[in-house]
Formats: C-alpha cells, sequence, structure tokens
C-alpha cells in the first residue's frame, strides 16, 4: 500500500531540510515519534531507529540528496516501510511532497486499517513540518531585523 502527501511551505528549502536531516530531533516537532537514535553520517547507509505507532523501527537512510531529496527504508514486525521527501524551492518558499508504502504479511492482513494510518500519517507529518519550518523562519526574519536595526543604530567606525 502506499500514501501521497504534499503541502506548501512559506521557509527556504535550506531551512526545511535542517530539520529533515536532523534525525535525532524528529520528536521534538513530531510527537507520533517517541524517540529517534541519531545517525552517525547523514549518508545513504546509514542506519538509525525510531518508536512510533507501529512499535521500533529499524532504518536505513536511502538517499540523501541535500536540500532536495531525503529517503529512508525500515522494518518493523514483518512489514517494510520506505519514506521519500522531496522538496522544490518556488516563489513563496518551498513545496514538500512525501511518498510512503508499507508492505508486508501484516500490511496484507490489516489493509484498509493501515491505508488509513498510513495516509494520515503523511498529512499529520506535512502539517508539522509546515508549522516547524515556518516558525523557525519567523524566527530568522525576526533576528535579521533585530539585527540589522542594532546596527542602524550603532554609530559608525569611520
Amino acid at each position: 500500500m502506499s500514501a501521497h502527501a504534499e503541502i506548501d511551505v512559506a521557509a527556504e528549502e535550506r531551512i526545511l531540510w535542517a530539520i529533515i536531516a536532523d534525525v535525532a530531533a524528529w520528536p521534538t516537532w513530531n510527537p507520533s515519534l517517541r524517540q529517534v537514535s541519531s545517525v552517525a553520517e547523514l549518508e545513504a547507509g546509514a542506519r538509525f531507529r525510531y518508536i512510533s505507532a507501529l512499535g521500533s523501527i529499524s532504518c536505513r537512510l536511502a538517499q540523501v540528496d541535500a536540500p532536495y531529496a531525503f529517503a529512508w527504508r525500515g522494518r518493523a514486525w514483518t512489514m517494510t516501510l520506505q519514506q521519500v521527501c522531496r522538496i522544490w524551492s518556488q516563489a513563496e518558499g518551498s513545496h514538500v511532497s512525501v511518498d510512503a508504502s508499507l508492505s508486508g504479511v501484516i500490511a496484507r492482513v490489516f489493509r484498509r486499517r493501515l491505508q488509513t494510518w498510513l495516509q494520515d500519517d503523511l498529512d499529520s507529518l506535512l502539517r508539522l513540518l509546515r508549522l516547524e519550518a515556518e516558525m523557525r523562519s519567523s524566527a530568522e526574519r525576526e533576528e535579521a531585523a533585530r539585527r540589522d536595526a542594532m546596527a542602524m543604530g550603532q554609530p559608525s567606525d569611520g
């Protein structure tokens, strides 16, 4: 089974990438994840583990193409879960799409329930990602404005 979701985000792709690539910090903005191990090297083949509603999932990064694509494959029980996230720059920020698939014996037996869960999980993931990215983008703009205001208020050294 598979699911797809996409969303426009009022943040630069570099901000989205920073959020997605910080695997160990995923639970700080996505409460459906209880724990995520860190990735030693952010490269294809690197391993990590996370705990979600499906239980403990052992994963391996399949693609790391900063700041455009991030993919991983994981195993839990008798299921394989794959997820691919893509980011595109656009005039008003970025566009993000996520494709996920779930296969295996348990996935076939509980197909209807897991299909609904998978789609809901992707939709929630993108809403949470957008919220986190837009908050970070707003904080960056406020900090830049504060720095500019301070610089303008200081006498020049010339």
